[in-house]
């Protein structure tokens, strides 16, 4: 059963450290009909990380690849999925339905290649039933480009004992990050494997004069020469300027193809 986009906003005074059996009213993902609610907390004016890199241990501390640091609003929601269920049946079907609202996949990752589940129950997620086995786990970070801006983190698992577990950090900045927050090439290629395109979001498109930004044709570029037998369709409005750009960086002109010009506040990066 495919998890459900509520419309909701965040609004009013969020209570400080509240476990219920009922989810927030402005959670975005709602729960599996047949769920059981293991975490429900909101906390309001806290100072949050989202994970957008790899995480693993050194010398005992914590080293975390790339994170966004803000002040904002959180909402955490962990539920125990019922039996028949994968984790990741239900990890994409939740990435799915955020990917409905204009959004960046800002760090994708599965399995193994996901690092230590223990460091990610204990000391990112901060939820230790989330523990597993690294083969079980999924884990995406997303930026909802909506009013107003909200991130989401996502950390599916199975556990030992076969139980799924579906943990959501939902993360409203006070103020909205304007920083460039750009995908790695690994999680560019993830995406467009797992879904056979790519969006670049109005947001990422152009810089404070207006100018294309060059850093997402970088990013592309090293997607590209990571899988050279990768071929794209290049759609939008912009399109044709990343056809040029990618081809002044040396990627073959016959691994791009020139696509519809709409839409016009996008470009899609579409997998032939």
């Amino acid at each position: 059963m495919r998890a459900l986009w509520l419309a909701g906003v965040m609004s009013g005074l969020m209570v400080t450290g509240l476990q219920a059996a009922e989810p927030p009213d402005d959670l975005l993902l709602a729960p599996h009909s047949q769920a059981n609610i293991m975490l429900s907390e909101e906390r309001s004016g806290v100072e949050h990380a989202v994970v957008i890199g790899n995480v693993r241990r050194i010398n005992n501390e914590l080293r975390i690849e790339r994170e966004v640091r803000s002040e904002g609003d959180l909402i955490r929601f962990t539920q125990e999925l019922p039996a028949g269920h994968s984790a990741r049946e239900l990890f994409m079907q939740a990435k799915a339905s955020l990917q409905e609202e204009p959004h960046s996949v800002l760090y994708f990752c599965e399995g193994r290649e996901c690092g230590s589940s223990s460091i990610w129950a204990n000391q990112v997620l901060n939820f230790a039933r989330l523990y597993g086995p690294e083969a079980g786990q999924y884990y995406a970070a997303l930026r909802l480009d909506t009013e107003p801006q909200r991130f989401v983190s996502l950390y599916a698992i199975t556990r030992g004992n076969r139980r799924v577990y579906l943990h959501t950090e939902q993360f409203t900045p006070t103020e909205p990050v304007m920083e460039a927050l750009l995908p790695t090439p690994a999680t560019l290629i993830k995406q467009i494997d797992a879904e056979g395109y790519i969006a670049v979001p109005a947001f990422d498109l152009q810089d404070e004069d207006n100018n294309l930004r060059t850093d997402w044709l970088d990013h592309l570029n090293r997607m590209l020469r990571t899988d050279r037998t990768l071929r794209v369709e290049i759609r939008g409005e912009q399109g044709q300027a990343f056809v040029d750009g990618l081809i002044e960086r040396g990627i073959r002109p016959e691994r791009l193809q020139m696509g519809d010009q709409e839409p016009a506040d996008q470009v899609i990066i579409h997998k032939i």
